[in-house]
Protein backbone atom coordinates (compact mmCIF):
# COMPACT_ATOMS: atom_id res chain seq x y z
CA UNK A 1 0.00 0.00 0.00
CA UNK A 2 2.80 2.40 0.93
CA UNK A 3 4.76 1.65 -2.25
CA UNK A 4 1.64 2.17 -4.32
CA UNK A 5 1.10 5.59 -2.75
CA UNK A 6 4.74 6.52 -3.35
CA UNK A 7 4.52 5.51 -7.02
CA UNK A 8 1.29 7.47 -7.39
CA UNK A 9 2.88 10.54 -5.79
CA UNK A 10 5.93 10.32 -8.06
CA UNK A 11 3.69 9.98 -11.14
CA UNK A 12 1.53 12.95 -10.12
CA UNK A 13 3.49 15.73 -11.81
CA UNK A 14 2.23 18.66 -13.96
CA UNK A 15 4.22 17.52 -17.02
CA UNK A 16 2.42 17.97 -20.36
CA UNK A 17 4.56 15.86 -22.71
CA UNK A 18 3.46 12.20 -22.44
CA UNK A 19 6.98 10.79 -22.94
CA UNK A 20 8.48 13.08 -20.30
CA UNK A 21 5.61 12.23 -17.95
CA UNK A 22 6.38 8.50 -18.29
CA UNK A 23 10.10 9.10 -17.70
CA UNK A 24 9.51 11.40 -14.73
CA UNK A 25 9.04 8.62 -12.19
CA UNK A 26 12.34 6.91 -13.02
CA UNK A 27 14.18 10.24 -13.21
CA UNK A 28 12.94 11.28 -9.77
CA UNK A 29 14.11 8.00 -8.27
CA UNK A 30 17.51 8.40 -9.92
CA UNK A 31 17.91 11.97 -8.66
CA UNK A 32 16.86 10.94 -5.17
CA UNK A 33 19.40 8.12 -5.25
CA UNK A 34 22.22 10.38 -6.46
CA UNK A 35 21.26 13.15 -4.03
CA UNK A 36 21.64 10.70 -1.15
CA UNK A 37 24.43 8.47 -2.47
CA UNK A 38 27.03 11.13 -3.24
CA UNK A 39 27.19 12.79 0.21
CA UNK A 40 26.71 9.47 2.03
CA UNK A 41 29.60 7.90 0.13
CA UNK A 42 31.83 10.88 0.80
CA UNK A 43 31.09 10.89 4.53
CA UNK A 44 31.77 7.16 4.70
CA UNK A 45 35.08 7.40 2.83
CA UNK A 46 36.33 10.30 4.90
CA UNK A 47 35.30 8.62 8.13
CA UNK A 48 36.73 5.19 7.37
CA UNK A 49 39.57 5.87 4.91
CA UNK A 50 40.46 9.54 5.30
CA UNK A 51 44.22 9.10 5.60
CA UNK A 52 44.32 6.54 2.82
CA UNK A 53 42.46 8.88 0.44
CA UNK A 54 44.84 11.70 1.24
CA UNK A 55 48.00 9.65 0.66
CA UNK A 56 46.98 7.59 -2.37
CA UNK A 57 44.54 9.90 -4.13
CA UNK A 58 44.77 13.58 -3.27
CA UNK A 59 48.57 13.54 -2.88
CA UNK A 60 48.94 12.19 -6.44
CA UNK A 61 46.85 14.93 -8.05
CA UNK A 62 48.47 17.27 -10.54
CA UNK A 63 47.48 20.40 -8.61
CA UNK A 64 48.51 19.35 -5.12
CA UNK A 65 46.67 17.62 -2.29
CA UNK A 66 44.84 20.61 -0.69
CA UNK A 67 43.49 21.87 -4.04
CA UNK A 68 42.54 18.32 -5.09
CA UNK A 69 40.61 17.77 -1.88
CA UNK A 70 38.77 21.07 -2.36
CA UNK A 71 37.85 20.16 -5.93
CA UNK A 72 36.66 16.68 -4.93
CA UNK A 73 34.46 18.01 -2.13
CA UNK A 74 33.24 20.93 -4.26
CA UNK A 75 32.24 18.77 -7.23
CA UNK A 76 30.43 16.30 -4.96
CA UNK A 77 28.55 19.18 -3.34
CA UNK A 78 27.63 20.63 -6.77
CA UNK A 79 26.34 17.26 -8.01
CA UNK A 80 24.32 16.75 -4.82
CA UNK A 81 22.71 20.18 -5.10
CA UNK A 82 22.03 19.57 -8.81
CA UNK A 83 20.31 16.27 -8.05
CA UNK A 84 17.95 17.82 -5.50
CA UNK A 85 17.34 20.83 -7.75
CA UNK A 86 16.45 18.48 -10.61
CA UNK A 87 14.01 16.63 -8.35
CA UNK A 88 12.32 19.91 -7.45
CA UNK A 89 12.10 21.02 -11.10
CA UNK A 90 10.40 17.75 -12.06
CA UNK A 91 7.86 18.17 -9.26
CA UNK A 92 6.90 21.58 -10.70
CA UNK A 93 6.69 20.25 -14.28
CA UNK A 94 10.06 21.42 -15.70
CA UNK A 95 11.32 18.01 -16.80
CA UNK A 96 13.69 18.97 -19.69
CA UNK A 97 15.31 21.71 -17.59
CA UNK A 98 15.72 19.32 -14.65
CA UNK A 99 17.55 16.72 -16.75
CA UNK A 100 19.59 19.29 -18.71
CA UNK A 101 20.95 21.05 -15.61
CA UNK A 102 21.82 17.72 -13.97
CA UNK A 103 23.62 16.43 -17.07
CA UNK A 104 25.39 19.78 -17.49
CA UNK A 105 26.51 19.85 -13.85
CA UNK A 106 27.82 16.29 -14.05
CA UNK A 107 29.78 17.09 -17.22
CA UNK A 108 31.32 20.24 -15.73
CA UNK A 109 32.23 18.40 -12.52
CA UNK A 110 33.66 15.54 -14.58
CA UNK A 111 35.75 17.96 -16.63
CA UNK A 112 37.13 19.60 -13.48
CA UNK A 113 37.85 16.23 -11.83
CA UNK A 114 39.56 14.78 -14.89
CA UNK A 115 41.63 17.93 -15.31
CA UNK A 116 42.72 17.78 -11.66
CA UNK A 117 43.35 14.07 -11.29
CA UNK A 118 43.82 12.82 -14.83
CA UNK A 119 41.96 10.13 -16.70
CA UNK A 120 43.82 7.19 -15.23
CA UNK A 121 43.55 8.44 -11.65
CA UNK A 122 39.73 8.58 -11.58
CA UNK A 123 37.02 5.96 -11.57
CA UNK A 124 34.33 8.07 -13.19
CA UNK A 125 33.93 6.03 -16.37
CA UNK A 126 30.58 4.59 -15.21
CA UNK A 127 29.35 8.08 -14.33
CA UNK A 128 30.14 9.33 -17.84
CA UNK A 129 28.37 6.32 -19.36
CA UNK A 130 25.31 7.02 -17.21
CA UNK A 131 25.25 10.68 -18.24
CA UNK A 132 25.63 9.73 -21.91
CA UNK A 133 22.71 7.31 -21.84
CA UNK A 134 20.61 9.62 -19.67
CA UNK A 135 20.97 12.61 -21.99
CA UNK A 136 19.95 10.56 -25.01
CA UNK A 137 16.98 8.75 -23.48
CA UNK A 138 15.59 11.76 -21.64
CA UNK A 139 16.50 14.71 -23.88
CA UNK A 140 16.77 13.20 -27.37
CA UNK A 141 19.31 12.48 -30.08
CA UNK A 142 20.73 16.00 -30.32
CA UNK A 143 21.50 16.09 -26.58
CA UNK A 144 23.06 12.62 -26.90
CA UNK A 145 25.66 13.70 -29.44
CA UNK A 146 26.37 16.98 -27.69
CA UNK A 147 27.05 15.00 -24.51
CA UNK A 148 29.28 12.54 -26.36
CA UNK A 149 31.31 15.40 -27.88
CA UNK A 150 31.69 17.00 -24.44
CA UNK A 151 32.82 13.72 -22.88
CA UNK A 152 35.26 13.08 -25.69
CA UNK A 153 36.72 16.56 -25.17
CA UNK A 154 36.95 15.93 -21.41
CA UNK A 155 38.81 12.66 -21.96
CA UNK A 156 41.24 14.22 -24.42
CA UNK A 157 41.94 17.20 -22.16
CA UNK A 158 42.59 14.86 -19.23
CA UNK A 159 45.55 13.23 -20.99
CA UNK A 160 48.81 13.60 -19.10
CA UNK A 161 51.31 15.19 -21.54
CA UNK A 162 54.32 14.70 -19.27
CA UNK A 163 55.57 11.62 -21.20
CA UNK A 164 55.69 13.72 -24.36
CA UNK A 165 57.92 16.26 -22.70
CA UNK A 166 60.30 13.51 -21.60
CA UNK A 167 60.31 11.85 -25.02
CA UNK A 168 63.60 11.95 -26.97
CA UNK A 169 61.70 12.02 -30.24
CA UNK A 170 61.40 15.57 -31.56
CA UNK A 171 60.05 15.16 -35.07
CA UNK A 172 56.27 15.75 -35.56
CA UNK A 173 55.14 12.28 -36.77
CA UNK A 174 56.69 10.61 -33.74
CA UNK A 175 55.05 13.13 -31.42
CA UNK A 176 51.64 12.52 -33.06
CA UNK A 177 51.99 8.76 -32.63
CA UNK A 178 53.08 9.20 -29.02
CA UNK A 179 50.08 11.52 -28.31
CA UNK A 180 47.72 9.02 -29.96
CA UNK A 181 49.08 6.26 -27.73
CA UNK A 182 48.32 8.37 -24.69
CA UNK A 183 44.66 8.93 -25.66
CA UNK A 184 41.99 6.83 -23.88
CA UNK A 185 40.91 5.23 -27.16
CA UNK A 186 39.15 2.37 -25.46
CA UNK A 187 36.90 4.78 -23.57
CA UNK A 188 36.32 6.95 -26.66
CA UNK A 189 35.31 4.01 -28.86
CA UNK A 190 33.21 2.43 -26.12
CA UNK A 191 31.33 5.67 -25.57
CA UNK A 192 30.85 6.02 -29.32
CA UNK A 193 29.39 2.52 -29.54
CA UNK A 194 27.04 3.25 -26.63
CA UNK A 195 25.99 6.53 -28.27
CA UNK A 196 25.21 4.75 -31.55
CA UNK A 197 23.13 2.08 -29.79
CA UNK A 198 21.20 4.67 -27.78
CA UNK A 199 20.74 6.81 -30.89
CA UNK A 200 19.23 3.92 -32.87
CA UNK A 201 16.99 2.98 -29.93
CA UNK A 202 15.76 6.54 -29.55
CA UNK A 203 15.08 6.80 -33.27
CA UNK A 204 13.06 3.56 -33.25
CA UNK A 205 11.11 4.55 -30.14
CA UNK A 206 10.31 8.02 -31.48
CA UNK A 207 9.17 6.57 -34.80
CA UNK A 208 6.96 4.06 -32.99
CA UNK A 209 5.50 6.83 -30.85
CA UNK A 210 4.83 8.97 -33.92
CA UNK A 211 3.09 6.07 -35.66
CA UNK A 212 1.05 5.40 -32.52
CA UNK A 213 -0.01 9.05 -32.32
CA UNK A 214 -0.97 9.02 -35.98
CA UNK A 215 -3.02 5.86 -35.49
CA UNK A 216 -4.67 7.47 -32.49
CA UNK A 217 -5.60 10.54 -34.51
CA UNK A 218 -6.89 8.35 -37.32
CA UNK A 219 -8.94 6.31 -34.87
CA UNK A 220 -10.40 9.47 -33.33
CA UNK A 221 -11.28 10.70 -36.83
CA UNK A 222 -12.91 7.37 -37.68
CA UNK A 223 -14.91 7.42 -34.44
CA UNK A 224 -16.11 10.96 -35.15
CA UNK A 225 -16.99 9.96 -38.71
CA UNK A 226 -18.87 6.90 -37.43
CA UNK A 227 -20.83 9.07 -35.00
CA UNK A 228 -21.73 11.45 -37.84
CA UNK A 229 -22.77 8.50 -40.00
CA UNK A 230 -24.90 7.10 -37.18
CA UNK A 231 -26.60 10.48 -36.73
CA UNK A 232 -27.30 10.61 -40.47
CA UNK A 233 -28.65 7.05 -40.36
CA UNK A 234 -30.99 7.90 -37.50
CA UNK A 235 -32.23 10.97 -39.34
CA UNK A 236 -32.74 8.91 -42.49
CA UNK A 237 -34.79 6.45 -40.47
CA UNK A 238 -36.88 9.33 -39.16
CA UNK A 239 -37.49 10.68 -42.65
CA UNK A 240 -38.41 7.20 -43.86
CA UNK A 241 -40.94 6.95 -41.04
CA UNK A 242 -42.22 10.44 -41.86
CA UNK A 243 -42.73 9.39 -45.46
CA UNK A 244 -44.75 6.38 -44.35
CA UNK A 245 -46.77 8.59 -42.00
CA UNK A 246 -47.51 11.16 -44.67
CA UNK A 247 -50.54 9.44 -46.17
CA UNK A 248 -52.10 8.82 -42.76
CA UNK A 249 -51.47 12.40 -41.67
CA UNK A 250 -52.96 13.72 -44.91
CA UNK A 251 -56.06 11.60 -44.30
CA UNK A 252 -56.34 12.85 -40.71
CA UNK A 253 -55.84 16.50 -41.68
CA UNK A 254 -58.36 16.08 -44.49
CA UNK A 255 -60.87 14.87 -41.90
CA UNK A 256 -60.10 17.96 -39.84
CA UNK A 257 -60.82 20.19 -42.81
CA UNK A 258 -64.08 18.32 -43.48
CA UNK A 259 -65.13 19.01 -39.91
CA UNK A 260 -64.22 22.68 -40.23
CA UNK A 261 -66.14 22.99 -43.51
CA UNK A 262 -69.12 21.19 -42.05
CA UNK A 263 -69.34 23.51 -39.09
CA UNK A 264 -68.73 26.58 -41.23
CA UNK A 265 -71.83 25.70 -43.32
CA UNK A 266 -73.91 26.64 -40.26
CA UNK A 267 -73.62 30.25 -41.42
CA UNK A 268 -76.35 29.54 -44.01
CA UNK A 269 -78.83 29.25 -41.15
CA UNK A 270 -78.24 32.85 -40.05
CA UNK A 271 -80.78 35.49 -41.03
CA UNK A 272 -79.22 38.13 -43.19
CA UNK A 273 -81.62 41.00 -42.46
CA UNK A 274 -83.08 40.20 -39.07
CA UNK A 275 -81.43 39.41 -35.78
CA UNK A 276 -80.87 35.64 -35.57
CA UNK A 277 -82.93 33.71 -33.05
CA UNK A 278 -81.37 32.54 -29.81
CA UNK A 279 -81.19 28.94 -31.04
CA UNK A 280 -79.27 29.96 -34.13
CA UNK A 281 -76.76 31.85 -31.98
CA UNK A 282 -76.27 28.71 -29.91
CA UNK A 283 -75.72 26.70 -33.11
CA UNK A 284 -73.12 29.23 -34.30
CA UNK A 285 -71.31 29.08 -30.97
CA UNK A 286 -71.29 25.28 -31.11
CA UNK A 287 -70.01 25.40 -34.70
CA UNK A 288 -67.19 27.78 -33.76
CA UNK A 289 -66.25 25.59 -30.83
CA UNK A 290 -66.17 22.55 -33.11
CA UNK A 291 -64.00 24.45 -35.59
CA UNK A 292 -61.57 25.39 -32.79
CA UNK A 293 -61.32 21.82 -31.51
CA UNK A 294 -60.79 20.46 -35.03
CA UNK A 295 -58.14 23.07 -35.78
CA UNK A 296 -56.32 22.31 -32.51
CA UNK A 297 -56.36 18.63 -33.36
CA UNK A 298 -54.89 19.27 -36.80
CA UNK A 299 -52.26 21.61 -35.34
CA UNK A 300 -51.26 19.01 -32.73
CA UNK A 301 -50.85 16.30 -35.38
CA UNK A 302 -48.76 18.57 -37.63
CA UNK A 303 -46.62 19.85 -34.76
CA UNK A 304 -45.89 16.34 -33.53
CA UNK A 305 -44.92 15.29 -37.04
CA UNK A 306 -42.61 18.30 -37.44
CA UNK A 307 -40.99 17.71 -34.05
CA UNK A 308 -40.48 14.05 -34.87
CA UNK A 309 -38.85 14.79 -38.23
CA UNK A 310 -36.46 17.49 -37.08
CA UNK A 311 -32.75 16.66 -36.93
CA UNK A 312 -31.83 16.71 -33.25
CA UNK A 313 -28.37 16.49 -31.73
CA UNK A 314 -28.44 13.24 -29.70
CA UNK A 315 -28.70 14.12 -26.02
CA UNK A 316 -29.82 11.80 -23.26
CA UNK A 317 -32.34 13.18 -20.79
CA UNK A 318 -34.60 11.95 -18.03
CA UNK A 319 -38.23 11.78 -19.13
CA UNK A 320 -41.45 9.94 -18.36
CA UNK A 321 -41.85 7.07 -20.80
CA UNK A 322 -45.61 6.86 -20.04
CA UNK A 323 -46.12 10.51 -20.98
CA UNK A 324 -43.94 10.08 -24.08
CA UNK A 325 -46.03 7.14 -25.31
CA UNK A 326 -49.27 9.06 -24.76
CA UNK A 327 -47.92 11.95 -26.81
CA UNK A 328 -46.77 9.53 -29.48
CA UNK A 329 -50.19 7.90 -29.79
CA UNK A 330 -51.33 10.02 -32.83
CA UNK A 331 -48.22 9.18 -34.86
CA UNK A 332 -48.44 5.52 -33.87
CA UNK A 333 -52.06 5.49 -35.01
CA UNK A 334 -51.08 7.12 -38.32
CA UNK A 335 -48.44 4.43 -38.84
CA UNK A 336 -51.16 1.79 -39.03
CA UNK A 337 -53.72 1.38 -41.83
CA UNK A 338 -57.46 1.59 -41.04
CA UNK A 339 -57.67 -2.21 -40.98
CA UNK A 340 -55.29 -2.35 -38.01
CA UNK A 341 -56.27 -1.53 -34.44
CA UNK A 342 -53.94 0.24 -32.02
CA UNK A 343 -54.15 -0.65 -28.34
CA UNK A 344 -52.04 0.92 -25.59
CA UNK A 345 -51.74 -0.59 -22.10
CA UNK A 346 -49.89 1.89 -19.90
CA UNK A 347 -49.51 1.79 -16.11
CA UNK A 348 -50.60 4.66 -13.87
CA UNK A 349 -47.96 7.04 -12.64
CA UNK A 350 -44.64 8.07 -14.13
CA UNK A 351 -41.82 5.79 -15.28
CA UNK A 352 -38.64 7.82 -15.69
CA UNK A 353 -35.85 6.59 -17.96
CA UNK A 354 -32.55 8.11 -19.11
CA UNK A 355 -32.64 8.13 -22.91
CA UNK A 356 -32.58 10.44 -25.90
CA UNK A 357 -36.28 11.24 -26.34
CA UNK A 358 -36.22 11.70 -30.11
CA UNK A 359 -34.40 8.37 -30.49
CA UNK A 360 -36.96 6.72 -28.22
CA UNK A 361 -39.78 8.03 -30.42
CA UNK A 362 -37.95 6.78 -33.51
CA UNK A 363 -37.58 3.32 -31.93
CA UNK A 364 -41.30 3.11 -31.10
CA UNK A 365 -42.36 4.21 -34.60
CA UNK A 366 -39.99 1.66 -36.14
CA UNK A 367 -41.50 -1.11 -34.01
CA UNK A 368 -45.05 -0.07 -34.88
CA UNK A 369 -44.12 0.08 -38.57
CA UNK A 370 -42.76 -3.47 -38.39
CA UNK A 371 -46.00 -4.57 -36.72
CA UNK A 372 -47.97 -2.95 -39.56
CA UNK A 373 -45.94 -4.78 -42.22
CA UNK A 374 -46.51 -8.06 -40.39
CA UNK A 375 -50.33 -7.60 -40.61
CA UNK A 376 -51.11 -7.06 -44.32
CA UNK A 377 -54.67 -8.31 -43.80
CA UNK A 378 -55.26 -6.26 -40.66
CA UNK A 379 -54.99 -7.06 -36.98
CA UNK A 380 -54.12 -5.50 -33.64
CA UNK A 381 -50.93 -3.76 -32.56
CA UNK A 382 -50.51 -3.51 -28.80
CA UNK A 383 -48.06 -1.21 -27.04
CA UNK A 384 -47.70 -2.26 -23.40
CA UNK A 385 -45.56 -0.97 -20.57
CA UNK A 386 -44.83 -2.77 -17.31
CA UNK A 387 -42.25 -2.88 -14.53
CA UNK A 388 -39.48 -5.49 -14.63
CA UNK A 389 -37.18 -5.09 -11.65
CA UNK A 390 -34.90 -2.14 -12.28
CA UNK A 391 -36.15 -1.90 -15.86
CA UNK A 392 -39.27 -0.78 -17.62
CA UNK A 393 -40.46 -3.32 -20.19
CA UNK A 394 -41.85 -1.87 -23.41
CA UNK A 395 -43.63 -4.51 -25.50
CA UNK A 396 -44.85 -3.98 -29.05
CA UNK A 397 -46.86 -6.99 -30.23
CA UNK A 398 -48.87 -7.79 -33.33
CA UNK A 399 -51.27 -10.49 -34.45
CA UNK A 400 -49.51 -10.90 -37.80
CA UNK A 401 -47.81 -13.66 -39.70
CA UNK A 402 -44.90 -14.17 -37.28
CA UNK A 403 -41.48 -15.42 -38.30
CA UNK A 404 -39.48 -18.65 -38.14
CA UNK A 405 -36.35 -19.14 -36.01
CA UNK A 406 -33.97 -18.69 -38.97
CA UNK A 407 -35.29 -15.21 -39.70
CA UNK A 408 -35.64 -14.23 -36.02
CA UNK A 409 -31.92 -14.92 -35.51
CA UNK A 410 -30.97 -12.31 -38.14
CA UNK A 411 -33.46 -9.50 -37.60
CA UNK A 412 -30.96 -7.30 -35.71
CA UNK A 413 -28.39 -7.48 -38.51
CA UNK A 414 -28.12 -4.24 -40.53
CA UNK A 415 -29.78 -4.34 -43.97
CA UNK A 416 -31.38 -7.74 -43.34
CA UNK A 417 -35.01 -7.69 -44.47
CA UNK A 418 -37.60 -9.98 -45.98
CA UNK A 419 -39.63 -7.05 -47.32
CA UNK A 420 -39.62 -5.92 -50.96
CA UNK A 421 -37.01 -3.30 -51.88
CA UNK A 422 -39.60 -0.53 -52.05
CA UNK A 423 -40.99 -1.27 -48.56
CA UNK A 424 -37.94 -1.58 -46.29
CA UNK A 425 -34.20 -1.05 -45.88
CA UNK A 426 -33.52 -3.64 -43.17
CA UNK A 427 -32.28 -0.95 -40.76
CA UNK A 428 -35.31 -0.44 -38.49
CA UNK A 429 -34.75 -3.21 -35.93
CA UNK A 430 -30.97 -2.82 -36.20
CA UNK A 431 -31.25 0.86 -35.26
CA UNK A 432 -33.66 0.09 -32.39
CA UNK A 433 -31.38 -2.64 -31.01
CA UNK A 434 -28.32 -0.38 -31.22
CA UNK A 435 -30.04 2.50 -29.41
CA UNK A 436 -31.30 0.23 -26.64
CA UNK A 437 -27.90 -1.41 -26.09
CA UNK A 438 -26.23 2.00 -25.99
CA UNK A 439 -28.65 3.04 -23.21
CA UNK A 440 -27.82 -0.05 -21.15
CA UNK A 441 -30.92 -2.07 -22.06
CA UNK A 442 -31.71 -5.11 -24.15
CA UNK A 443 -34.09 -6.25 -26.87
CA UNK A 444 -35.82 -9.66 -27.04
CA UNK A 445 -38.01 -11.03 -29.83
CA UNK A 446 -40.64 -13.75 -29.38
CA UNK A 447 -42.32 -15.00 -32.53
CA UNK A 448 -43.80 -18.08 -34.16
CA UNK A 449 -45.17 -18.44 -37.68
CA UNK A 450 -48.89 -17.65 -37.72
CA UNK A 451 -48.93 -16.50 -34.06
CA UNK A 452 -47.66 -12.97 -34.33
CA UNK A 453 -44.56 -11.31 -32.89
CA UNK A 454 -43.71 -9.65 -29.57
CA UNK A 455 -40.71 -7.33 -29.39
CA UNK A 456 -39.68 -6.64 -25.80
CA UNK A 457 -37.44 -3.68 -25.04
CA UNK A 458 -35.90 -3.51 -21.54
CA UNK A 459 -34.91 0.05 -20.62
CA UNK A 460 -33.20 0.84 -17.29
CA UNK A 461 -35.20 3.04 -14.97
CA UNK A 462 -33.56 6.20 -13.67
CA UNK A 463 -32.56 6.22 -10.01
CA UNK A 464 -35.52 8.40 -9.03
CA UNK A 465 -38.09 6.24 -10.81
CA UNK A 466 -36.48 3.05 -9.47
CA UNK A 467 -36.93 4.26 -5.88
CA UNK A 468 -40.55 5.21 -6.56
CA UNK A 469 -41.40 1.80 -8.04
CA UNK A 470 -39.61 -0.06 -5.25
Amino acid sequence: MMMSRIRQWLADTPIVDPVDRRNATFMQLLLLFEGLRIPATKFYLFGAYGSYLYEHFYAKARIGAPAAMGIDIGTDLAMTVSAWLGFYLIRVGRFPLAVAQFVGTMLVCGAVAYAAFGYRATDGNLTLIMILALSGLMLGRRALWITYAAEALILIMSVDLQPLKLSTETHLPALIVAFYNLLPMRALTSYLLIALIVDRSIHALRDSLLESDQRGLQLAHEIAERERTQAQLLHAQKMDAVGQLASGVAHDVNNVFDIILGFSMERDRLLVDDEPPEGDMRAVADALEGIELAARRGTAVCRKLLNFSRRDVPEAEEFDVVDALNELRPLARQSLPPCCELQMELPPGARLIWFDRSQFELAVINLVTNARDAMPEGGRCTIALEDAGGYVLLSVSDTGIGMPEAIRAQVFEPFFTTKPAERGTGLGLSVVHGLVLQAGGNTVIQSEPGKGTVIQVFLPLSAQSHRAVA
